[in-house]
């Protein structure tokens, strides 16, 4: 205890006196009278109202304080265009004397002031030469940097307003004096950055007289710096020049600046050679910058350079610009660096366990290879061999970093057919690559990628892919940017594959292919939305669901409305940041704009008004008001007026004052959406809750804003309908544009649906002829004595003794009559009762004549003379031939009722009992056909002919017919 007590090095006395210190700073019961200001100084700022602003800004930067100095300074330019002629001739003269002796902070102020003059051009350029440019060329020469580099940039962004002449005598005379030798290097500098901004106005004589002998002197100074800055300002002087001066003065000392011992020259002449590929003609690429360019590369790679970042960084402007000078060895070696670049430093990465061997053996602790943060940051600051480690790690990021950059640029050198072998391998490293910059560059430029690579962009499926399931954020949020484009891409690629197959299938491996794609893509966006709404980054999550709202570009409304639409109402009703509820929103009334189907739109809107206008919170109620900004956005003002309109203004009778007052500001709004006379019960609706809130409304804050409401309403017009003359305004258009749009969804519906009942109607015929098919080769299988059983059947519900015929009856007939569809009973039973009522004009059953058996004969039936004939004669008729027929088995086949040969064996039978003939019945199967023919006597047998009626149904009596005489 008798220790004293230490606390970070500071002993415990001091620690508690320093607290006490602190919390005696943070009393709150210091006097608040510290803080004002004193009579004297309050008498010091005071200004009398009645001087006129020049006056008073003589009286400020004369007897002013600093403050209202730069105050006056600040508005020198507003001051000039209001009062040119006295603030020339009073206030100029007097901020130029304050400058001499004035502070950083009124030097900041007065370049600013100088500049919005020069831009302005309130005052004649002669004018400004003779007072604001003497005075920037003084305070150039300032001692102290940071003032002269001020007023430097100053002079560089003047001298594009001032005229030849002044530039030539005040500006230039000045540059050629500072870039001599026996100035400073700062002097020389600003020569250098002069020269560069001189020689935009300059034409190629005068800077080939008066500007080239400097440009080659500094770029051979002696001081690398002077070197440097003058190499970067060459591609300017060389555009002034022109092609044939740059070839021969301009180009010799960029050859020579390119191999200079100092890396940041050698870095400024590989950027002074991209700026200059578009000025040089081809047979300068193809003989001195080409070969300056691969040795230049070659010797970077070769030593591990400190220039290879920049050399990655410029690599693709160089080989885009060099494209049509390289030949194919040229190009194959470009290809090949550039692999290498997206590589570097991969395999030259030391493991954790060799960093780990390397530190010192005290910084190890006893339990093992971990060392504390602290000791490795102090050891970082005092080993210059691990700080040249990291500088080195960090440089080899720097490369790839750049080449995944370059990306799109070198797919577009080397083209898209090539892209699968000659690029793949070092677009799929760099998307795996370990470092995130890395991995962000590339997902930034995916999309450019993607639309270069046109119908080979499904190679890059899974990268894409794999961009989405990215574990670190910025990676997400960097594919997320730009997903609209990305998913365009694709899809316009896949539709442009397949182009050697013709007609249905082109379109079926197209659409198989796309939706295949989409197929592994939307899990994988679910996914990331998933993730980043567990995490904290709501800005990532309210981006993600923003670009959902253009996947409807890309996928069907069905697909939006089975995978997303519950997601995104799941980000609605759940208690998310305000940016993701209404990014969500925004995206569910584009999800509603372009859905397909009419009655999912009414869902869609009815589920949106319950889960948020209905809510019991009063901040869903709030969401929902927000939600109709985006709806009138979106939406036509009839489809708005006809789902929200009322909804909205039931809202301004709402309990919670918050709610009431955001409807107010929504009211005028409201009112122009409507257009008279149709919507005229809205207008009074809307008149009503005006007028209910300014008479009832308590809450002070409601009210302020309903009169507020009231007053801009009346500024508005309401739109009239006229049906002779229509003046159209731009917002007019653009609802119009809204109003077809939605008119349009509802008349591809009732299309769609007509072709599906066409299809449906068209294919009704066939299948009912593949049915009647397949029941024929049911019936043809089967068995003997189910044909033998329907027949016993037939003839005993007939009142008659069944004998077979030794020929029997026909295969077709017997096979409709054992078809053994036993719920037709009763039909074929009441069919044959009529067909004998029709035939006998009696309900009795007419006698049959059954085949006797062998070696006897069967008697003849009697015919009576007084009954009425059996057969009813019809006249003939045109359209039926004389030589009429039994009807084939395929208008058997068209009968509905399986027991039409019953029937006309029963008329055929009944026939011959009542004409008493004593012929035979010859039965023949011929192809389906029942023919009857007379085996004597002078009247030929009747023919059952079937009616063209009984082709269409089965029920109808057949008619018979008289066969004419032969």
């Amino acid at each position: 205890m008798g220790e004293t007590f230490q606390w970070g090095g500071m002993d415990g006395d001091d620690f508690m006196e320093e607290m006490e210190n602190d919390l005696r700073d943070l009393s709150l019961e210091r006097s608040i009278t510290t803080g004002l200001k004193t009579a004297e100084e309050i008498e010091r700022l005071t200004v009398d109202e009645k001087l006129n602003d020049v006056d008073r800004a003589l009286y400020l930067l004369s007897s002013g304080q600093d403050v209202q100095r730069i105050s006056v300074v600040r508005d020198l330019a507003k001051l000039i265009r209001e009062n040119q002629v006295e603030g020339m001739k009073q206030v100029v003269p007097k901020v130029r004397e304050v400058l001499h002796l004035s502070c950083q902070e009124l030097q900041e102020a007065a370049t600013q002031a100088f500049v919005q003059i020069a831009e302005d051009k309130s005052i004649p350029p002669q004018l400004y030469a003779q007072t604001f440019l003497q005075t920037i060329l003084q305070n150039i020469e300032s001692r102290d940097p940071d003032i002269s580099d001020s007023w430097l940039s100053v002079l560089l962004q003047v001298i594009k307003y001032l005229p030849k002449e002044i530039i030539k005598r005040d500006i230039l005379s000045i540059a050629i004096a500072k870039g001599q030798l026996n100035q400073s290097v700062q002097s020389r500098l600003a020569s250098c950055q002069i020269i560069g901004k001189v020689a935009t106005r300059f034409d190629s004589f005068m800077i080939k007289k008066d500007v080239l002998p400097l440009v080659t002197a500094l770029c051979q100074d002696v001081d690398y710096e002077v070197r440097a800055c003058m190499c970067k300002e060459l591609a300017i002087v060389a555009r002034g020049l022109g092609l044939e001066p740059t070839q021969s003065a301009i180009l010799p000392e960029l050859v020579e600046l390119s191999n200079d011992e100092e890396s940041c020259v050698r870095l400024s002449a590989l950027e002074t050679i991209v700026n200059l590929l578009s000025l040089l003609d081809d047979e300068t690429c193809n003989h001195t910058i080409i070969p300056l360019v691969c040795k230049y590369c070659d010797n970077a790679m070769q030593n591990k350079d400190v220039t290879l970042p920049s050399i990655a960084k410029q690599f693709g402007r160089l080989c885009h610009g060099l494209s049509v000078n390289l030949t194919e060895e040229q190009k194959i070696w470009s290809l090949n660096y550039y692999r290498d670049l997206c590589v570097f430093g991969l395999h030259e990465k030391p493991s954790q366990e060799d960093a780990l061997l390397r530190l010192p053996a005290t910084l190890m602790s006893s339990e093992g290879h971990d060392a504390t943060d602290e000791l490795i940051l102090e050891l970082l600051s005092k080993n210059p061999r691990i700080q040249a480690l990291y500088k080195e790690e960090e440089r080899h990021r720097e490369c790839r970093h750049h080449s995944a950059f370059n990306m799109p640029c070198m797919v577009l050198f080397a083209g898209a057919k090539n892209f699968k072998s000659e690029l793949y391998s070092s677009f799929a490293s760099l998307c795996d690559d370990p470092e995130e910059q890395v991995r962000v560059s590339l997902a930034k430029g995916f999309h450019e990628v993607a639309k270069l690579l046109g119908n080979s962009v499904s190679a890059i499926q899974g990268e894409f892919i794999n961009f989405l399931s990215d574990e670190n954020e910025e990676v997400v949020s960097a594919i997320i940017s730009n997903l609209p484009e990305t998913c365009e891409a694709f899809s316009k690629g896949l539709d442009q594959g397949h182009t050697k197959i013709f007609g249905f299938r082109k379109d079926r491996n197209r659409v198989l292919k796309t939706e295949n794609f989409f197929a592994e893509v939307i899990p994988a966006l679910l996914a990331a939305e998933a993730r980043a709404a567990k995490s904290r980054n709501w800005r990532l999550h309210s981006d993600i669901l923003d670009r959902f709202s253009y996947l409807t570009r890309c996928l069907s409304s069905e697909q939006v409305y089975q995978k997303f639409v519950p997601v995104v109402f799941n980000c609605i009703t759940s208690h998310k940041p305000l940016p993701v509820h209404l990014a969500a929103c925004r995206t569910i009334c584009v999800f509603i704009k372009h859905n397909k189907k009419q009655e999912q739109r009414q869902e869609l809107c009815s589920r949106l008004i319950e889960e948020c206008r209905n809510h019991q919170s009063s901040r869903y109620r709030r969401l929902f008001l927000d939600v109709c900004v985006f709806l009138i956005e979106i939406f036509s003002k009839s489809f708005f007026n006809q789902y929200f309109f009322e909804k909205v203004l039931e809202l301004a009778e709402d309990p919670i004052p918050n709610v009431r007052l955001r409807c107010c500001s929504l009211l005028p709004l409201l009112k122009s959406q409507l257009k008279l006379p149709k919507d005229r019960q809205l207008l009074q609706q809307l008149d009503l809750v005006v007028r209910k809130l300014l008479v009832m409304e308590k809450d002070r804050d409601v009210t302020a804003a309903i009169r507020q409401a009231a007053t801009d309403m009346d500024k508005f017009q309401v739109v009239v309908e006229s049906l002779t003359t229509k003046h159209y305004f731009e917002e007019d258009v653009l609802d119009q544009k809204k109003e077809d749009e939605e008119r349009l969804l509802i008349q591809l519906e009732v299309k769609e649906k007509e072709d599906n009942d066409k299809e449906t109607t068209s294919t009704k015929p066939e299948r009912r002829r593949t049915e009647a098919k397949t029941n024929e080769r049911n019936i043809g299988s089967a068995s003997t004595p189910a044909k033998k059983a329907s027949r016993l059947k037939a003839v005993s519900a007939s009142g008659r003794k069944s004998i077979p015929s030794p020929t029997g009856p026909p295969t077709h007939t017997a096979n409709r009559a054992s078809s053994g569809q036993a719920g037709k009973k009763a039909a074929t039973k009441l069919a044959r009762a009529k067909k004998t009522e029709a035939v006998n004009g009696t309900p009795t059953t007419p006698p049959t004549r059954i085949p006797s058996k062998a070696g006897k004969k069967s008697p003849a039936p009697e015919l009576n003379n007084n009954t009425k004939p059996a057969i009813r004669l019809k006249k003939k008729e045109s359209s039926i031939p004389s030589s009429t027929s039994i009807p084939t088995s395929s208008d058997v086949r068209r009968s509905s009722l399986g027991n039409l040969a019953h029937e006309r064996r029963s008329s055929l039978k009944s026939e011959q009992s009542h004409k008493g003939s004593t012929g035979s019945l010859d039965r023949k199967s011929t192809s389906g056909d029942v023919t009857r023919r007379s085996s004597g006597g002078s009247i030929p047998q009747p023919r059952v002919t079937k009616s063209p009626s009984l082709r269409t149904s089965g029920n109808t009596t057949p008619k018979v017919r008289r066969a004419a005489k032969p």
